[in-house]
């Protein structure tokens, strides 16, 4: 935390502003100078609970003046009748706390109605400061009107709590806070009871984490909100000054309290930050935002460092607010509600009892004195099914005692012993292991886990930081249990159903990324952490060697899945050389699917399912059958050519008019489409004009995506053409398959997903194919229509990396492309592909958060591999081409 200084005055007051002052331009002028010089002290290090206050002070002068100069009195005659009236700030400007961009609200309080000439003097204040560009949100309400409104209305109740008065009568401000602060208007049960529902409303709206990567500093798990239900309900139950009653009731230890105050300073500066480098009110850190108020804050380093030390620092006080905030509404439950257990408190052994389900120590001294009951308490938590939670007695000393642990937990042999047996528990994950990472446990335990606690990754393919994914992973493999995993993923169901040590998962998951902020290849760093880890845990040798294999490969079947050439039979004996045993296969493609979905929730689709289901029954088929060598190319067209005929004769299909359709087709043709997609393709074409282009789209869709298939004579730039019309209608191209026959016409494949992950809705589908026709119609190509790049990705920088690797056909070049996503971008590369008069055989895009990492199977115009002088062309043109696109 950064060292701030005290004690800080503004120099000029607006109510020393004369009548003559009192116009639009000099208070403007006055509000620019302020903002600046308040962003001038900032930047110096000021006390932030200073600024803030002060800022608040100056909107209180500058309102306290204009009262005045509008004329509004402290008392007018409505009907004959003493009618009171007050200015008062209510929300967060009530509490004095007002950021740069913060909003203004402001109650006009009054006995009755207000005469007109009131009215109008109120109007013209009012559209005044909307004149001056400050957020101002005001309602004249009478006091009648407002207390109904607020027993109506949670949100009004809680503004009105912490109102003060500005200027006007206090005694009428008095009155409301008499009437709101009894039993009559939102009792103190009924309050913490609304005040409750909505956090976890609004923690749903964020996934129930502190952890997302783009977090909302005011509404995220975590975040200043957690910290204000805690006082709006302490102050509606206790009233007066929230710490100093919570100390005065024994809630909050002096540690607790130091704890809330840097915690909600911390926030104050980020979120003074960040309305420093945006102009309109949010409090949502886009990454676009991040380097800049990091910067801001003082921190160093180069690239994305400082956003990477800021965020760390963020999601540990968004950590420390949890517990706080956990801790302290269960303390207000039993006190507010007058909550005692149906049962008194009742042991379950000697060191723990049972307090209306939530487990407590019966020692508070027990953790410090022997840490190993640390581990004691998870298990004890699955020995005991009824206990839903941890006490908040026990919180505080879980916090207390894991700050004071000089040594890692697992040093201990009986903590082992217990870990082991926690993880080979049915409910591990659930009951432990989650609220073991949720309580700082993980990080005292597990070597390395500190250092991923709170890391973030500054890229649009992760939503959570390493430790939240890594948790996020062992919750979906919990998941395959359920009836909802097995609907969601019935293949990957049955397999995990069947491994004979799921706990080995577990271990696995939990290292799978701690290598990540290291030096070199995360995956071999977490393969020599989690080899130590099992040794140290006795595990037996082949598990030991099965889990340093998962952690070291833990990427292979996706990226082989979702980055390779699944028709290619040598990619499938790539793989299999690799995998080698059907053991492996089985945890590593649970293992994979629970990485994929853990990482961000928009990621898994059907596509991908389909995908992960190909290679993982292609290689199981491979070790069922004892068979480490897929077939030959030409036996496997020759096998898909036999069956496509064979279905299309049983549906009366004239064999001599399909064998003269398939005669101009190359043996590529029949090696690289199913039986099932050229049995559609033959249909259709035989219903076809073969001189004329067709465009069709499958009306079932091809594993999870909706598959094109395009018939035209071939030409340059056909690609290009496809693609660029594809971009337009906002469709991610995730396949592409590339085949010309005899006769120089192309029978192209493109399997398209709409921006969520879905296939084509079918209502669009004749839109699209009159699209596709209408550009292959036209005699000249015209180039890439350009798009803008979407907002989020202008905050990432991704070298161009154009890879050439080892083809596994001597006849073709894999070209693997790395680059910043773009719209239109496969358009501009085939494009390229077409000016060096190149052959595009195969392609398969993935697309990863901000960038993609697509592979290209291409031959020159002689069908042949690109030779060295066409390959440096090829990088050459195509860094140069996405380069000036950004």
């Amino acid at each position: 935390m950064i060292m701030t200084k005290t004690h800080l005055f503004y120099p000029v007051s607006p109510l020393d502003f004369s009548d003559e002052q009192i116009n639009i331009l000099y208070l403007k002028q006055q509000l620019e100078a302020f903002q600046q010089w308040s962003m001038m002290q900032f930047e110096q290090q000021i006390d932030i609970d200073t600024l803030v206050h002060l800022r608040s002070q100056f909107i209180d002068r500058l309102l306290e003046r204009l009262w005045s100069f509008y004329q509004i009195p402290k008392h007018v005659s409505s009907f004959f009748k003493r009618n009171r009236i007050a200015l008062v700030a209510v929300g967060g400007y009530g509490r004095a706390e007002l950021h740069p961009l913060s909003d203004i609200d402001i109650l006009i309080l009054s006995d009755y109605p207000l005469t007109k000439e009131i009215e109008k003097q109120i109007g013209d204040l009012v559209r005044l400061l909307w004149d001056l560009h400050l957020d101002i949100g005001h309602s004249v309400r009478t006091l009648k009107i407002c207390l109904q409104e607020a027993k109506n209305d949670i949100t009004i109740m809680t503004n009105l709590i912490e109102s003060r008065l500005i200027s006007g009568n206090q005694l009428l401000l008095d009155e409301l806070h008499k009437q709101i602060f009894s039993d009559k208007i939102w009792p103190s049960h009924a309050f913490y009871k609304a005040k409750i529902q909505e956090q976890q409303e609004r923690h749903k709206q964020y996934h129930s984490t502190s952890y997302n990567l783009e977090p909302d500093l005011k509404n995220s798990p975590g975040g200043l909100r957690d910290m204000q239900i805690i006082q709006w309900i302490a102050t509606r139950h206790f009233g007066g000054e929230f710490l100093q009653k919570m100390s005065d009731f024994n809630y909050l230890t002096p540690e607790d309290i130091a704890d809330f105050k840097t915690c909600r300073k911390f926030l104050w500066r980020m979120r003074f930050a960040l309305h420093c480098v945006i102009s309109r009110y949010d409090n949502r850190l886009l990454f676009d935002r991040q380097l800049s108020i990091a910067n801001m804050l003082g921190y160093k380093g180069d690239g994305n460092t400082p956003v990477e030390k800021m965020m760390h620092d963020y999601y540990r006080v968004a950590h420390n607010i949890t517990e706080l905030n956990q801790m302290l509404l269960q303390l207000f439950y039993e006190s507010i509600l007058n909550h005692s257990p149906q049962n008194k408190p009742y042991n379950i052994d000697e060191y723990f009892q049972i307090r209306d389900k939530l487990i407590d120590v019966r020692d508070d001294e027990i953790f410090k004195k022997e840490p190993i009951m640390i581990m004691q308490l998870f298990y004890t938590i699955l020995l005991n099914p009824q206990v839903i939670g941890l006490y908040s007695n026990t919180i505080r000393q879980l916090r207390s005692a894991r700050r004071s642990l000089t040594n890692l937990l697992c040093e201990n042999a009986k903590a082992r012993s217990l870990f082991m047996l926690i993880i080979k528990h049915p409910d591990a994950i659930e009951k432990a292991i989650l609220p073991m990472h949720k309580y700082g446990i993980l990080s005292v335990y597990i070597p390395g886990w500190k250092q991923i606690s709170g890391m973030m990754q500054f890229d649009l393919f992760h939503a959570y930081t390493v430790d939240e994914h890594t948790i996020r992973l062992l919750l979906e493999l919990d998941s395959l249990k359920t009836e909802s995993g097995k609907q969601k993923h019935p293949n990957s169901a049955k397999v995990f159903a069947k491994l004979s040590k799921p706990e080995l998962l577990v271990i696995t998951g939990l290292f799978h990324d701690i290598g990540k902020g290291r030096h070199g290849d995360h995956s071999e760093i977490g393969a020599h952490l989690v080899e130590e880890f099992c040794q140290l845990h006795g595990l037996e040798t082949k598990d030991t060697e099965l889990v340093i294999w998962l952690v070291r490969y833990h990427l292979l079947m996706s990226v082989t899945a979702q980055s390779r050439d699944l028709q290619d039979p040598a990619v499938i004996n790539e793989f299999i050389q690799i995998v080698k045993s059907k053991r492996r296969l089985q945890y590593l493609l649970c293992l994979t699917v629970a990485d994929v979905c853990a990482t961000n929730e928009t990621l898994w689709n059907s596509w991908k399912q389909s995908l992960m289901r190909e290679l993982y029954l292609n290689a199981k088929n491979s070790f069922d059958s004892d068979i480490r060598q897929i077939p030959e190319q030409r036996s496997i067209a020759r096998k898909n050519k036999q069956e496509a005929l064979a279905i299309l004769l049983k549906q009366n299909y004239d064999e001599q008019i399909v064998k003269d359709l398939w005669q101009c087709y190359r043996v590529d043709y029949f090696l690289r489409y199913t039986k099932e997609q050229i049995v559609w393709h033959t249909q259709i074409l035989l219903q076809h004009d073969l001189t004329k282009i067709l465009v069709a789209i499958n009306p079932h869709p091809y594993h999870g995506g909706s598959e094109i298939f395009i018939y035209s004579p071939d030409r340059p730039y056909l690609f290009a053409t496809v693609c660029n019309t594809l971009s337009m209608h906002n469709l991610t191209i995730h396949d592409a398959l590339i085949i010309t026959n005899k006769k120089s016409f192309a029978l192209d494949t493109f399997i398209v997903l709409d921006p969520n992950g879905q296939t084509v809705q079918e209502d669009r589908n004749q839109g699209l194919v009159n699209a596709l026709d209408k550009a292959l119609q036209q005699p000249v190509y015209k180039g890439v229509t350009i798009k803008p790049p979407k907002q989020r990705l202008r905050s990432f920088l991704v070298p161009t990396q154009v890879n050439f690797l080892s083809a596994f056909n001597d006849s073709q070049t894999y070209m693997e492309l790395i680059a910043l996503d773009r719209p239109g971008l496969l358009a501009y590369v085939g494009e390229i592909f077409a000016n060096l008069d190149l052959s595009l055989r195969s392609a398969k895009i993935a697309t990863i958060g901000e960038h993609i990492e697509d592979l290209f199977i291409l031959t020159d115009k002689h069908n042949q591999a690109l030779d060295d002088d066409t390959c440096q062309k090829l990088r050459e043109s195509i860094v140069i081409a996405l380069d000036s696109m950004n």
